[in-house]
């Protein structure tokens, strides 16, 4: 069939439909293929830059003669943290320090990536005396595992950094007990060897702290925190070395995370006074004393319950043994929980003490414990990791069930099981008498445990970021 073509006024007037306004015309010519980030004012770009990888930041001067100079005027930011290579990076930081003039932003090089060697100390000496990171703001020193102290050129530093990380190496009193960083916001200490008298003299010269990160540290057995700025603190426990943990004044006191990595004890972490705190673990019988200011858990079971505290509104438990009554106390002490994480592991043998009322009964007797505020009235998420689908177990769930008056989800997490998982689900699902949930608008989702799990499958974002190492 021949085409028959438009009259001449007819596409006229369709062209003038087209260029009407209707907002379908389309682009003018001078805009096609234009680069229009050029076109941004020299501190946006500047910005983008840095916030590019090193590499990529550098190789912008290629891109046109309007980029060129951007790399030299931007605030130098090499961060090697996210680099997948594990060739060393040295020569490559030495002619990136020797060609850019400064100010520095950030500085952070992974101790895998420049091996530490006691008799090059001047390397980190001279990268830290450099021009081009005057002004710094975000320090990672890591000093491999060598143990060595930090260069005495951080003093030059400590003034206007932000950020600082300090790995692998040793903080004696006399290089960094006279420190102070009248800036520092964010502290994280991995794998140290300090005192605790130089620790808390550190502490104690960070006047705007506001989030604290121990990792695995050594030399010191008690924490103390004493801060009107800061707001989260994470522990990280992998060796014996700390004995007590105490919060005792921070009012401006967030989140408390305490991670166990193995089974080391913790003996005490006690919280005196932190008004604000709304987020909470992992509390776990690997502590054998938990203070909640006149509250006492020996092994997480309940000795003394004179406080509450309503303003924690997330909760993290890593429990041997799944116990209604342990799970109950904390819910009284805490009775404004929101979101409330539950991980079953396994831990050494609970002395006989504090094995009563544990075990196969986790029957809900309402006439004996009577009303409980925060199931009825506040708990709108639980996660349950390790769920085995025991009768225990099931006791446990089936009372979130039949009271989370304000439910709205309940993640099951279980390991795989030997038969067929989708019938053991849908089992379990019927023993936990899903159709007589009080909450109609609750949503129930089992799922498999990661095999690193921490301590339930979204915990970690609730949790703090400080748990991001």
């Amino acid at each position: 069939m021949d085409v028959v073509p438009e009259p001449p006024a007819k596409r006229m007037k369709l062209q003038e439909g087209r260029s009407s306004g209707d907002g379908n015309e389309p682009p003018p010519p001078s805009s096609i293929g234009a680069d229009l980030i050029s076109l941004l004012p020299d501190d946006a770009l500047c910005e983008i830059i840095v916030r590019l990888p090193p590499k990529d930041a550098a190789r912008t001067q290629a891109i046109s003669s309007r980029w060129r100079p951007l790399w030299r005027s931007a605030p130098l930011s090499l961060d090697f943290t996210t680099q997948d290579s594990i060739r060393p990076i040295h020569k490559e930081v030495t002619r990136i320090l020797s060609t850019h003039p400064g100010p520095g932003r950030r500085f952070m090089v992974p101790f895998h990536l420049v091996p530490y060697n006691p008799d090059e100390q001047t390397v980190w000496d001279d990268w830290l005396r450099s021009p081009a990171l005057r002004d710094l703001q975000e320090l990672e020193f890591n000093g491999y595992f060598l143990d060595p102290p930090p260069p005495s050129a951080l003093l030059r530093l400590s003034a206007t950094l932000r950020v600082a990380v300090f790995g692998w190496c040793r903080l004696p009193n006399d290089v960094v007990g006279s420190l102070l960083f009248p800036h520092l916001e964010q502290l994280t200490l991995r794998r140290v060897t300090v005192s605790e008298g130089t620790l808390h003299g550190i502490l104690a010269g960070c006047p705007v702290l506001k989030g604290l990160l121990l990792c695995d540290m050594m030399g010191c057995r008690r924490v103390l925190i004493n801060s009107p700025t800061i707001r989260d603190v994470g522990v990280r426990l992998w060796w014996p070395w700390l004995e007590e943990l105490v919060i005792e004044d921070a009012p401006c006191l967030e989140t408390l995370s305490v991670v166990h990595k193995s089974s080391v004890l913790c003996q005490r972490i006690s919280i005196v006074r932190a008004p604000k705190l709304e987020t909470l673990g992992c509390l776990s019988q690997r502590v054998s004393r938990v203070e909640i200011c006149t509250t006492v858990f020996q092994e997480l079971h309940a000795t003394s319950m004179k406080t509450v505290m309503r303003s924690v509104k997330n909760l993290a438990l890593d429990v041997g043994n799944l116990s209604l009554d342990m799970v109950i106390n904390f819910m009284r002490c805490f009775p404004c929980v929101e979101k409330l994480y539950i991980k079953v592991t396994t831990l050494p043998p609970i002395p006989s003490q504090f094995t009563s009322g544990i075990g196969n009964n986790n029957v809900w007797r309402r006439k004996k414990s009577g009303r409980i505020e925060c199931p009825e009235l506040h708990l709108k998420s639980l996660v349950l990791t390790g769920y085995r689908g025991n009768k225990s177990h099931v006791d446990f769930a089936m009372f979130f069930v039949l009271n989370g008056r304000v439910l709205e989800t309940m993640t099951v997490e279980y390991k795989k099981q030997a038969n067929n998982c989708d019938k053991w689900v849908q089992k379990q699902k019927m023993r936990l008498k899903l159709d007589n949930r009080v909450s109609q608008s609750a949503q129930f989702h089992f799922t498999l445990a990661a095999d690193d799990n921490l301590f339930g499958c979204t915990c970690r974002d609730d949790i703090s970021a400080v748990l991001s190492y």
